[in-house]
Protein backbone atom coordinates (compact mmCIF):
# COMPACT_ATOMS: atom_id res chain seq x y z
CA UNK A 1 0.00 0.00 0.00
CA UNK A 2 2.53 2.34 0.86
CA UNK A 3 4.59 1.38 -2.46
CA UNK A 4 1.26 2.40 -4.06
CA UNK A 5 1.04 5.80 -2.38
CA UNK A 6 4.81 6.51 -3.53
CA UNK A 7 4.32 5.64 -7.09
CA UNK A 8 1.33 7.59 -7.16
CA UNK A 9 3.18 10.96 -5.29
CA UNK A 10 5.79 10.24 -7.73
CA UNK A 11 3.57 10.37 -10.98
CA UNK A 12 2.00 13.59 -9.36
CA UNK A 13 4.82 15.30 -9.01
CA UNK A 14 5.99 14.66 -13.06
CA UNK A 15 2.64 15.33 -14.34
CA UNK A 16 2.83 18.38 -12.21
CA UNK A 17 6.24 19.37 -13.08
CA UNK A 18 5.50 18.41 -16.97
CA UNK A 19 2.53 20.80 -16.96
CA UNK A 20 4.74 23.83 -15.35
CA UNK A 21 7.44 23.29 -18.20
CA UNK A 22 4.45 23.16 -20.73
CA UNK A 23 3.06 26.35 -19.81
CA UNK A 24 6.16 28.12 -19.44
CA UNK A 25 6.91 26.78 -23.32
CA UNK A 26 3.99 28.19 -24.18
CA UNK A 27 4.02 31.22 -22.51
CA UNK A 28 7.50 31.96 -23.67
CA UNK A 29 5.60 30.63 -27.32
CA UNK A 30 3.33 33.76 -27.00
CA UNK A 31 5.79 36.69 -25.67
CA UNK A 32 8.53 35.72 -28.79
CA UNK A 33 5.33 35.90 -31.15
CA UNK A 34 4.01 39.00 -29.71
CA UNK A 35 7.68 40.47 -29.68
CA UNK A 36 7.72 39.52 -33.08
CA UNK A 37 4.64 41.62 -34.09
CA UNK A 38 5.46 44.29 -32.13
CA UNK A 39 9.37 44.52 -33.13
CA UNK A 40 9.25 47.93 -34.90
CA UNK A 41 7.35 49.05 -31.77
CA UNK A 42 10.51 48.01 -29.21
CA UNK A 43 12.96 49.26 -31.43
CA UNK A 44 11.32 52.78 -31.33
CA UNK A 45 11.03 51.99 -27.76
CA UNK A 46 14.81 51.28 -27.79
CA UNK A 47 15.81 54.29 -29.49
CA UNK A 48 14.39 56.18 -27.02
CA UNK A 49 15.98 54.75 -24.42
CA UNK A 50 19.13 55.47 -26.62
CA UNK A 51 17.82 59.05 -26.65
CA UNK A 52 16.76 59.66 -23.42
CA UNK A 53 20.37 57.92 -22.03
CA UNK A 54 21.85 61.14 -24.23
CA UNK A 55 19.57 63.86 -23.07
CA UNK A 56 20.61 62.51 -19.40
CA UNK A 57 24.30 62.78 -20.43
CA UNK A 58 24.15 66.58 -21.14
CA UNK A 59 21.65 67.08 -18.12
CA UNK A 60 24.07 65.54 -15.91
CA UNK A 61 26.86 67.93 -17.36
CA UNK A 62 24.75 71.35 -17.28
CA UNK A 63 23.62 70.30 -13.45
CA UNK A 64 27.51 69.16 -12.15
CA UNK A 65 28.81 72.68 -13.91
CA UNK A 66 26.09 75.33 -13.29
CA UNK A 67 24.19 76.06 -10.37
CA UNK A 68 20.94 74.72 -11.27
CA UNK A 69 18.52 71.51 -10.25
CA UNK A 70 18.05 68.97 -12.56
CA UNK A 71 14.54 70.15 -13.79
CA UNK A 72 15.70 73.57 -14.38
CA UNK A 73 18.78 71.44 -16.28
CA UNK A 74 16.76 69.87 -18.12
CA UNK A 75 14.76 72.70 -19.14
CA UNK A 76 17.93 74.14 -20.22
CA UNK A 77 18.80 71.09 -22.62
CA UNK A 78 15.50 71.38 -24.02
CA UNK A 79 15.89 74.85 -25.03
CA UNK A 80 19.35 74.37 -26.69
CA UNK A 81 17.86 70.83 -28.35
CA UNK A 82 15.48 72.86 -29.78
CA UNK A 83 17.65 75.83 -30.76
CA UNK A 84 20.38 73.42 -32.16
CA UNK A 85 17.60 72.19 -34.82
CA UNK A 86 15.88 74.92 -35.35
CA UNK A 87 19.14 76.34 -36.23
CA UNK A 88 20.27 73.67 -38.15
CA UNK A 89 16.81 73.60 -40.06
CA UNK A 90 17.14 77.17 -41.34
CA UNK A 91 21.17 77.67 -41.98
CA UNK A 92 21.33 74.13 -43.27
CA UNK A 93 18.46 72.86 -44.18
CA UNK A 94 17.51 74.65 -48.00
CA UNK A 95 20.91 74.17 -49.35
CA UNK A 96 20.80 70.35 -48.15
CA UNK A 97 17.69 69.34 -49.15
CA UNK A 98 18.72 71.22 -52.63
CA UNK A 99 21.67 69.08 -52.98
CA UNK A 100 20.11 65.56 -51.45
CA UNK A 101 17.23 66.25 -54.62
CA UNK A 102 20.52 66.85 -56.86
CA UNK A 103 22.15 63.56 -55.53
CA UNK A 104 18.91 61.92 -55.77
CA UNK A 105 18.83 63.13 -59.56
CA UNK A 106 22.63 62.40 -60.59
CA UNK A 107 23.03 58.63 -58.82
CA UNK A 108 21.78 56.70 -61.31
CA UNK A 109 23.05 58.55 -63.87
CA UNK A 110 26.61 57.59 -61.92
CA UNK A 111 25.33 54.19 -61.53
CA UNK A 112 24.67 53.74 -65.17
CA UNK A 113 28.26 55.43 -65.77
CA UNK A 114 29.85 53.29 -63.61
CA UNK A 115 28.67 50.10 -65.71
CA UNK A 116 29.48 51.72 -68.88
CA UNK A 117 33.09 51.51 -67.50
CA UNK A 118 32.85 47.68 -66.04
CA UNK A 119 31.73 46.73 -70.03
CA UNK A 120 35.08 48.15 -71.18
CA UNK A 121 37.06 46.09 -69.41
CA UNK A 122 38.15 42.70 -70.90
CA UNK A 123 35.63 39.56 -70.34
CA UNK A 124 33.13 41.97 -69.10
CA UNK A 125 30.74 41.23 -71.98
CA UNK A 126 30.84 37.71 -71.09
CA UNK A 127 29.27 38.59 -67.49
CA UNK A 128 26.82 41.41 -68.92
CA UNK A 129 25.74 40.19 -72.25
CA UNK A 130 25.54 42.60 -75.53
CA UNK A 131 23.01 45.43 -75.57
CA UNK A 132 22.21 47.59 -72.86
CA UNK A 133 19.53 45.75 -71.09
CA UNK A 134 21.86 43.64 -69.03
CA UNK A 135 23.18 46.52 -67.64
CA UNK A 136 19.66 48.07 -66.71
CA UNK A 137 18.61 45.45 -65.54
CA UNK A 138 21.79 45.23 -63.31
CA UNK A 139 21.22 48.13 -62.16
CA UNK A 140 17.65 48.60 -61.76
CA UNK A 141 17.43 47.03 -58.29
CA UNK A 142 20.11 48.71 -57.25
CA UNK A 143 18.54 52.23 -57.90
CA UNK A 144 14.99 51.24 -57.02
CA UNK A 145 16.80 50.94 -53.64
CA UNK A 146 18.67 54.00 -53.96
CA UNK A 147 15.25 56.11 -54.62
CA UNK A 148 12.97 54.18 -51.88
CA UNK A 149 16.28 55.22 -49.29
CA UNK A 150 15.61 58.58 -50.57
CA UNK A 151 11.79 58.85 -50.62
CA UNK A 152 11.69 57.91 -47.03
CA UNK A 153 13.14 61.20 -45.54
CA UNK A 154 10.12 62.86 -44.47
CA UNK A 155 9.33 59.48 -42.64
CA UNK A 156 12.71 59.15 -40.94
CA UNK A 157 12.25 62.51 -40.02
CA UNK A 158 8.98 61.92 -38.75
CA UNK A 159 10.21 58.49 -36.74
CA UNK A 160 12.92 60.99 -35.17
CA UNK A 161 10.97 63.89 -33.69
CA UNK A 162 8.28 60.88 -32.27
CA UNK A 163 11.71 59.00 -30.77
CA UNK A 164 12.90 62.50 -29.30
CA UNK A 165 9.56 63.02 -28.05
CA UNK A 166 9.59 59.57 -25.96
CA UNK A 167 12.80 60.21 -24.92
CA UNK A 168 12.21 63.65 -23.13
CA UNK A 169 9.25 61.57 -21.42
CA UNK A 170 11.80 58.96 -20.31
CA UNK A 171 14.03 61.44 -19.08
CA UNK A 172 11.75 63.62 -16.96
CA UNK A 173 11.53 61.13 -14.34
CA UNK A 174 14.09 57.80 -14.98
CA UNK A 175 13.75 56.68 -11.67
CA UNK A 176 10.23 56.09 -11.73
CA UNK A 177 10.05 54.21 -14.93
CA UNK A 178 13.18 52.15 -13.42
CA UNK A 179 11.32 51.15 -10.10
CA UNK A 180 7.54 50.07 -12.22
CA UNK A 181 10.27 47.85 -14.13
CA UNK A 182 12.25 46.50 -10.87
CA UNK A 183 8.39 45.93 -9.52
CA UNK A 184 8.11 43.05 -12.00
CA UNK A 185 11.25 41.28 -10.72
CA UNK A 186 11.86 39.27 -7.10
CA UNK A 187 12.32 41.28 -4.32
CA UNK A 188 15.77 39.36 -3.54
CA UNK A 189 17.12 40.78 -6.63
CA UNK A 190 16.05 44.26 -7.26
CA UNK A 191 19.34 45.68 -5.69
CA UNK A 192 21.24 43.80 -8.00
CA UNK A 193 19.29 44.46 -11.14
CA UNK A 194 19.28 48.46 -10.09
CA UNK A 195 22.83 48.57 -10.18
CA UNK A 196 22.55 46.29 -13.76
CA UNK A 197 20.44 49.16 -15.22
CA UNK A 198 22.45 51.63 -13.99
CA UNK A 199 25.84 50.66 -15.51
CA UNK A 200 24.15 49.69 -18.72
CA UNK A 201 22.85 53.62 -18.99
CA UNK A 202 26.46 54.40 -18.35
CA UNK A 203 27.85 52.05 -20.83
CA UNK A 204 25.66 53.53 -23.94
CA UNK A 205 25.96 56.84 -22.89
CA UNK A 206 29.96 56.51 -23.22
CA UNK A 207 29.50 54.25 -26.50
CA UNK A 208 27.20 57.30 -27.97
CA UNK A 209 30.12 60.14 -27.02
CA UNK A 210 32.53 57.64 -28.85
CA UNK A 211 30.08 57.44 -31.87
CA UNK A 212 29.38 61.34 -32.17
CA UNK A 213 33.25 62.04 -31.54
CA UNK A 214 33.62 59.44 -34.86
CA UNK A 215 30.73 60.81 -36.50
CA UNK A 216 31.78 64.82 -36.53
CA UNK A 217 35.25 63.90 -37.50
CA UNK A 218 34.34 61.57 -40.34
CA UNK A 219 31.39 63.94 -41.54
CA UNK A 220 33.40 67.28 -41.52
CA UNK A 221 36.73 65.75 -42.66
CA UNK A 222 34.82 64.20 -46.28
CA UNK A 223 33.07 67.43 -46.81
CA UNK A 224 36.07 69.21 -46.44
CA UNK A 225 37.77 67.14 -48.33
CA UNK A 226 35.70 66.79 -51.14
CA UNK A 227 35.14 70.88 -51.59
CA UNK A 228 38.64 71.02 -52.27
CA UNK A 229 38.77 68.11 -54.47
CA UNK A 230 35.72 70.26 -56.65
CA UNK A 231 33.48 66.71 -56.19
CA UNK A 232 29.78 68.56 -56.07
CA UNK A 233 27.37 68.43 -52.78
CA UNK A 234 30.14 67.87 -50.72
CA UNK A 235 27.89 68.91 -47.54
CA UNK A 236 25.04 65.92 -48.32
CA UNK A 237 28.07 63.52 -48.93
CA UNK A 238 29.43 64.86 -45.70
CA UNK A 239 26.65 64.50 -43.68
CA UNK A 240 25.82 60.57 -45.46
CA UNK A 241 29.27 60.07 -44.04
CA UNK A 242 28.92 61.34 -41.10
CA UNK A 243 25.50 59.50 -40.07
CA UNK A 244 26.45 55.94 -41.12
CA UNK A 245 29.74 56.04 -39.06
CA UNK A 246 27.15 55.73 -36.26
CA UNK A 247 26.99 52.16 -37.65
CA UNK A 248 30.25 50.88 -36.20
CA UNK A 249 32.71 49.01 -39.38
CA UNK A 250 30.08 48.33 -41.81
CA UNK A 251 28.27 52.01 -41.85
CA UNK A 252 31.50 53.66 -43.51
CA UNK A 253 31.50 51.04 -45.90
CA UNK A 254 27.89 52.20 -46.80
CA UNK A 255 28.66 55.80 -46.52
CA UNK A 256 31.47 55.90 -49.36
CA UNK A 257 29.19 54.35 -52.05
CA UNK A 258 27.31 57.54 -53.22
CA UNK A 259 30.96 59.43 -52.76
CA UNK A 260 32.19 57.62 -55.48
CA UNK A 261 28.85 57.50 -57.07
CA UNK A 262 29.08 60.98 -57.47
CA UNK A 263 32.97 61.25 -58.07
CA UNK A 264 33.09 59.24 -60.83
CA UNK A 265 30.20 60.60 -62.62
CA UNK A 266 32.33 64.14 -62.79
CA UNK A 267 35.98 62.27 -63.93
CA UNK A 268 36.85 58.14 -63.00
CA UNK A 269 39.91 59.74 -61.81
CA UNK A 270 38.18 61.64 -59.04
CA UNK A 271 36.55 58.48 -57.77
CA UNK A 272 40.09 57.49 -57.28
CA UNK A 273 40.86 60.15 -55.58
CA UNK A 274 37.80 59.77 -53.04
CA UNK A 275 38.01 56.34 -52.16
CA UNK A 276 41.72 57.43 -51.45
CA UNK A 277 40.42 60.23 -49.37
CA UNK A 278 37.84 58.43 -47.59
CA UNK A 279 40.40 55.66 -46.98
CA UNK A 280 43.06 58.31 -45.66
CA UNK A 281 40.22 59.64 -42.82
CA UNK A 282 38.54 56.46 -42.20
CA UNK A 283 42.61 55.44 -41.37
CA UNK A 284 43.18 58.45 -39.18
CA UNK A 285 39.72 57.65 -37.52
CA UNK A 286 40.27 54.37 -36.56
CA UNK A 287 44.04 54.34 -35.64
CA UNK A 288 44.50 58.02 -33.46
CA UNK A 289 40.93 59.51 -33.40
CA UNK A 290 38.81 56.25 -32.01
CA UNK A 291 41.47 54.91 -29.65
CA UNK A 292 41.74 58.86 -28.34
CA UNK A 293 38.45 58.98 -28.13
CA UNK A 294 37.26 55.17 -26.38
CA UNK A 295 40.17 55.34 -23.62
CA UNK A 296 37.90 54.62 -20.64
CA UNK A 297 34.58 54.18 -23.23
CA UNK A 298 32.92 51.25 -24.71
CA UNK A 299 34.20 49.31 -27.40
CA UNK A 300 33.72 46.08 -29.01
CA UNK A 301 35.33 43.52 -30.64
CA UNK A 302 35.01 43.92 -34.49
CA UNK A 303 33.84 40.66 -35.45
CA UNK A 304 31.54 40.41 -32.62
CA UNK A 305 30.00 43.69 -33.50
CA UNK A 306 29.69 42.94 -37.37
CA UNK A 307 28.17 39.54 -36.67
CA UNK A 308 25.56 41.25 -34.21
CA UNK A 309 25.07 43.92 -37.20
CA UNK A 310 24.36 41.72 -39.24
CA UNK A 311 22.03 39.15 -36.73
CA UNK A 312 20.03 42.84 -36.62
CA UNK A 313 19.43 43.31 -40.35
CA UNK A 314 18.54 39.40 -40.89
CA UNK A 315 16.08 40.53 -38.09
CA UNK A 316 15.01 44.25 -38.36
CA UNK A 317 16.55 45.92 -41.63
CA UNK A 318 17.88 48.74 -41.60
CA UNK A 319 16.43 49.34 -38.36
CA UNK A 320 18.18 46.21 -37.15
CA UNK A 321 21.35 47.05 -38.45
CA UNK A 322 21.84 50.92 -36.76
CA UNK A 323 20.59 49.63 -33.04
CA UNK A 324 22.44 46.47 -32.99
CA UNK A 325 25.51 47.39 -31.44
CA UNK A 326 23.71 49.83 -28.85
CA UNK A 327 21.53 47.04 -28.13
CA UNK A 328 24.89 44.90 -28.06
CA UNK A 329 26.41 47.10 -25.76
CA UNK A 330 23.55 46.22 -23.31
CA UNK A 331 23.23 42.92 -23.73
CA UNK A 332 27.01 42.40 -22.77
CA UNK A 333 26.81 44.26 -19.73
CA UNK A 334 23.64 42.35 -18.48
CA UNK A 335 25.55 39.47 -19.05
CA UNK A 336 28.92 40.23 -17.22
CA UNK A 337 27.50 41.47 -14.41
CA UNK A 338 24.38 38.79 -13.50
CA UNK A 339 26.18 35.33 -15.53
CA UNK A 340 30.34 36.62 -15.51
CA UNK A 341 30.42 37.93 -12.05
CA UNK A 342 27.05 36.77 -10.05
CA UNK A 343 26.52 32.87 -11.21
CA UNK A 344 30.23 32.06 -12.17
CA UNK A 345 32.14 34.00 -9.43
CA UNK A 346 34.90 35.48 -11.84
CA UNK A 347 35.72 39.16 -12.13
CA UNK A 348 35.49 41.24 -15.17
CA UNK A 349 35.96 44.44 -16.46
CA UNK A 350 32.03 45.54 -16.74
CA UNK A 351 31.93 47.91 -20.67
CA UNK A 352 31.76 51.36 -19.60
CA UNK A 353 33.36 50.60 -16.30
CA UNK A 354 35.94 53.57 -15.64
CA UNK A 355 39.04 53.01 -13.55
Amino acid sequence: MADRDSATNSISHFTRRALIVIGLVGLVSVLLYFANQLLGVLLLVFASVLVAVAIDGMVRLCWRYLPLSRPWALVLVAILIVLILVGLGALVGPPLMTQLSQLAQELPQAFQQLIGMVRELPGSERVLGGGDEPARSLAQPVLNRITTALSTTFDAITSFLLVLLVGFYLVVDPAEYARNLLMLCPPARRERLGQVLCMQGRALRWWLISRLISMLFIGVLVALGLAIMGVPMAGALGLIAGLFTFIPYLGPILGVIPTVLIAILQAPQLGLYAVLLYLCIETLESNVVTPLAAKGMVRLPPAYTVVVQLAGGAVAGVAGVMLATPLAVAVAVAVQMLYVEDLLGDEVEVLGQRK
